[in-house]
């Protein structure tokens, strides 16, 4: 009876008695990119030490674990984009955030690197795969659709703070406490924040609660997609579509640049003459302009053509491999961290913008994943072929030449792309 009063609603257009939830589920997005990366990628440096003390390992086969654990979480996108358009979100993030809180429990009693490496792989990183990057930001495509890029750029903060945050928690905690109990305290805290948030607070749909994306009546704006699945694709379909393979390939090779720079920065910096901790206020002078990358781009991306906004990332990125070639001093530096994280900041934000316009959100799952089969391990061989030159040449500048390279090439492919002015548009075609 109430899944009929509910479909009912819906078919009248009326909304419902609540609240708008969106805003909610932009705040559990959040949580869930954070959490993700903070039990990932974030702190993932910090443990490199203490495990191949503890394994008796050379720190390179531990450093393995960042294109082990971004290649995983990747070739997990088709399934995971699937369950995603048919609504699943709640169970789905709910089962990721269980797997990766009892697999970093289970990581603290490891007994060798192989025990270690599939927990964190076939457990850790899974879970992740269920809740993290792509699902949160699917999560809240299909609650927005006019203000999208302002709710995505909320979301893909989440992963900045903890940028920031994780890292110096984990070190304190491993100092105070050694790494197999800051592993437990985190698997503890995953489970003891997500499992909950996650059951009892996400709904996958407006629908499933008699709402509209935007918290917008059908009849007041032109984007509102009268149900869930209106417009949905086939798979097949979606993959023979040309658009998806270049807006994939396009954000893959701009979002190369992070890959990269977590890799070499610090030492590149010592290179110019700087200490350790003074290379590690680049990040420290990033977090704040990336979060106003996300916030400002993604709600810019709302208001006009994306087209500028691509311009406008693509330029900031070429620029900061430029600043970094040319060996800037300590002052430039930290402006160059600067204007990195307004470039990149705003780089995700703006690729669910235009996911969501060329694909409509009954696909938006579908279609990040099917995208990240290409853009992931674009990004993980980026970081191999940089150390590559390295090795080869001596030098970075190799590395800095090519990065500016694709990043052109990556926003030239995505100038290629017709890209719809609304969601309806792309519906239609």
């Amino acid at each position: 009876m109430a899944t009929g009063t509910a479909g009912s609603l819906e078919a009248r257009g009326a909304p419902s008695a609540r609240p708008f939830l969106g805003w909610r589920m932009v705040g559990i997005a959040f949580v869930a990119q954070g959490v993700a990366s903070s039990i990932t990628l974030s702190p993932f440096g910090n443990f490199i030490i203490p495990l191949s003390e503890a394994f008796g390992v050379p720190r390179g086969t531990i450093g393995l674990g960042i294109p082990i654990a971004i290649l995983l979480m990747g070739l997990l996108g088709p399934f995971v984009g699937r369950a995603l358009d048919l609504g699943r979100a709640r169970w789905l993030m709910t089962i990721g955030a269980l797997v990766s809180g009892v697999g970093l429990i289970a990581l603290a009693w490891a007994e060798t690197l192989w025990q270690a490496a599939w927990l964190f792989g076939g457990l850790v990183c899974v879970g992740v795969g269920l809740f993290g990057m792509m699902p949160s930001m699917a999560l809240v495509a299909s609650w927005f659709v006019q203000r999208r890029g302002l709710a995505l750029g909320v979301t893909v903060a989440g992963a900045t703070v903890a940028s920031y945050l994780a890292p110096a928690s984990a070190e304190y905690l491993i100092q105070q406490l050694g790494w197999r109990q800051t592993l437990l305290l985190f698997g503890v805290g995953t489970l003891g924040v997500c499992v909950p948030l996650f059951g009892i607070w996400t709904i996958g749909r407006p629908e499933d609660v008699g709402q509209r994306p935007d918290g917008t009546r059908s009849t007041e704006g032109e984007a509102i997609v009268e149900s869930p699945s209106a417009g949905m694709l086939g798979t097949g379909e979606l993959a023979r579509d040309p658009r998806l393979w270049q807006v994939a390939i396009g954000f893959g090779l701009i979002l190369t640049s992070p890959i990269v720079l977590l890799g070499i920065l610090v030492p590149f910096g010592k290179d110019l003459g700087f200490s350790g901790q003074e290379a590690n206020l680049f990040f420290a002078a990033m977090v704040p302009f990336s979060l106003l990358g996300k916030l400002a781009i993604g709600a810019l991306a709302d208001l006009l053509p994306p087209r500028r906004s691509i311009v406008f990332v693509a330029a900031l990125n070429v620029g900061v491999w430029a600043m970094l070639y040319l060996e800037p001093t300590y002052g430039l530096f930290l402006v160059t961290g600067a204007i990195y994280g307004l470039g990149i900041g705003g780089a995700a934000p703006l690729q669910g913008v235009v996911v969501g316009l060329c694909f409509g959100r009954a696909n938006f799952g579908r279609a990040q994943g099917l995208g990240g089969l290409v853009a992931v391990p674009l990004m993980a061989a980026a970081s191999v072929v940089s150390n590559l030159l390295l090795n080869a040449t001596g030098h970075y500048q190799s590395g800095f030449i090519l990065q500016m390279a694709w990043v052109t090439l990556g926003g030239l492919l995505l100038l290629s792309v017709r890209i719809p002015r609304s969601e309806n548009e792309a519906l239609s075609d």
